[in-house]
């Protein structure tokens, strides 16, 4: 039933998304260039001070490594504290080597999203022209769905869903998002109510 109506919901968020886009291209694609931008600026800026704080302490752990090393040497620390210490720092070395990988990997896939406004453009005109959902349709535009507990009993049964779109993360519409909510019976019973911020089906 929950696939059904996630299914749903990505369809007709993507219909309002080409509604959108053909009502008014120009304000759409601003909408999306302001959002990239400015979601590309924090995360990029957020990224680079986490990237750097383990390189700091990446040196650091190095510079134990090697006093420990001549500590136990001088005789100041005995074998089994230098195991104890080695191993400790090692373990740490290893986690950080890992961290700042993924860091510079996550980094260079912000800068290419600067230019993710077009992909993202080019794949809602690709979902107009067909009939239905794809799978490699989902693949290329759809990054995650994110689907929270469900809340209440009966008709007043709720579930959110949230999209996040690659290229853009999760987007709202101004022009929709000012209407409070927007209600429309589906398939199978499953009824989805568009709400400021969230999609609960």
């Amino acid at each position: 039933m929950i696939a059904d109506a996630i299914e749903q919901v990505v369809t007709l968020e993507l219909r309002r998304l080409s509604k959108c886009l053909c009502d008014n291209e120009e304000d759409f694609a601003t909408l999306l260039a302001d959002k990239n931008n400015a979601d590309i600026f924090k995360e990029k800026k957020h990224l680079e001070s986490e990237l750097q704080k383990c390189l700091m302490r990446s040196e650091q752990v190095s510079e134990l490594c090697i006093k420990c090393y001549e500590d136990n040497v001088a005789g100041k620390l005995s074998d089994e504290m230098f195991m104890r210490f080695s191993q400790k720092y090692e373990t740490e070395r290893l986690e950080l080597k890992e961290k700042i990988s993924a860091y510079r990997k996550r980094l260079s896939e912000v800068d290419e999203m600067q230019f993710g406004k077009e992909k993202f453009i080019a794949t809602v005109r690709k979902f107009m022209q067909m009939d239905k959902l794809t799978a490699p349709l989902l693949q290329e535009l759809i990054d995650r769905i994110d689907v929270y507990e469900v809340t209440g009993t009966g008709k007043n049964r709720k579930q959110m869903i949230k999209i996040h779109y690659k290229f853009v993360g999760y987007l709202e519409l101004p022009s929709l998002a000012r209407r409070h909510n927007y209600r429309e019976e589906t398939r199978k019973g499953v009824a989805v109510e568009y709400v400021q911020n969230a999609l609960p089906a």
